[in-house]
């Protein structure tokens, strides 16, 4: 969910889910504007992971600073709420920093950044912290150096992110901070999940899953794909420790109702009974200008061509978020956890699991 912290903001979310909601059930052709923007400041990257294909190659062309800035004036004038900086690894741009202060001083409040931390040393924790940023998603794919290295691809990376991390943590209570620790669950990691469930308790930080995928923009490749063919009989076994794990202390730990998605993920990427808010919330800025689409859809417009409030206005972008909330779409998991959290199954789930009227066990 959004970090929201002013009550106008949390007053404008509950309108949005609001009328989500009159859009499921009365009037499908509803449009519902979005409140936070996924901005990415580069689709380029220092580490090499298996489950990504930014990497692989290099992206040039990408905005400048004062399109940035100029992107940045225009979310502020629709009211966007949130900006998401991301890539790639942001923290690659130099002038990171200074675009997440101008986005703090155009009223857009809720900053996050996600990032692997590797770039994060004190000079640029300050830089980040001193902008406004408030919230961080650090990914981690593996409890130790053997794991996280393999899937990521460098060297030494392992004790940098962790170490990064950790003074983040350490800033937190001091700073308000919400800090994640991202774990990507693929095939050459999943049996680290009941260890990176323990990684995060040691460390008191909330553990996210990301679930392999090779629709999104950034993830096609077929190495990727091979990444996201697990066996059912390999999940089973996993989230039977995890479940042990869950329920023995459930501090810093993923719900059920996640945990219950990532078992049906690898088979049913679409799980089209959940209707994607995601799609309707974010509204995704790519390094190259274009904008719109979805994580696993391709945008059509490009603001250096048009004015963002003239793209999300358009008919094109209305009716491919309408087929996108409905999952008319490839399918992917992106952030399944917002698209559970807003419906009320999700969470009678969760209550009839601590209930033990629920369970991960194989059916």
């Amino acid at each position: 969910m959004l970090p929201v912290r002013p009550w106008a903001d949390r007053a404008r979310l509950a309108v949005f889910f609001s009328r989500l909601a009159v859009k499921e059930h009365l009037r499908p052709g509803l449009h519902v504007k979005p409140l936070a923007a996924e901005l990415f400041l580069t689709d380029n990257c220092n580490l090499k992971c298996v489950s990504c294909a930014c990497w692989r190659t290099v992206t040039r062309k990408e905005l400048d600073g004062a399109e940035w800035r100029d992107v940045i004036d225009q979310l502020a004038a629709l009211g966007i709420v949130k900006a998401n900086f991301t890539g790639g690894e942001p923290l690659l741009r130099r002038d990171a920093p200074e675009l997440m202060a101008y986005a703090y001083s155009r009223g857009i409040r809720n900053l996050h950044v996600n990032t692997n931390a590797v770039l994060l040393d004190e000079r640029r924790r300050t830089a980040v912290l001193d902008a406004g940023v408030r919230s961080f998603n650090i990914s981690v794919d593996g409890p130790d150096a053997e794991i996280h290295e393999r899937v990521r691809g460098v060297d030494g990376s392992f004790d940098k992110t962790i170490g990064r991390l950790t003074e983040l943590v350490e800033e937190r209570a001091r700073l308000k901070l919400r800090v994640r620790m991202n774990f990507t669950v693929m095939r050459s990691n999943i049996e680290s999940l009941p260890d990176m469930m323990r990684l995060a308790q040691r460390l008191k930080v909330q553990l996210y899953l990301n679930l392999a995928t090779d629709r999104t923009f950034l993830f096609r490749a077929g190495q990727v794909t091979l990444e996201t063919r697990i066996g059912t009989e390999q999940i089973n076994a996993v989230l039977a420790e995890v479940e042990q794990l869950l329920r023995a202390d459930g501090r810093f730990l993923p719900h059920f109702s996640e945990l219950s998605y990532l078992r049906r993920h690898f088979d049913d990427v679409l799980q089209q009974d959940l209707p994607c808010a995601e799609s309707q919330l974010k509204l995704m800025i790519h390094s190259t200008g274009e904008v719109g689409g979805c994580w696993a859809h391709d945008a059509h417009d490009n603001v250096r061509d048009k004015p963002i409030a003239e793209i999300i206005d358009s008919r094109r972008y209305r009716d491919d978020h309408d087929r996108f909330f409905a999952k008319d779409c490839k399918g992917c998991g992106s952030n399944y956890a917002l698209n559970l959290a807003w419906r009320p199954s999700s969470h009678l789930d969760n209550l009839l699991w601590h209930a033990g009227l629920r369970s991960l066990a194989a059916s």
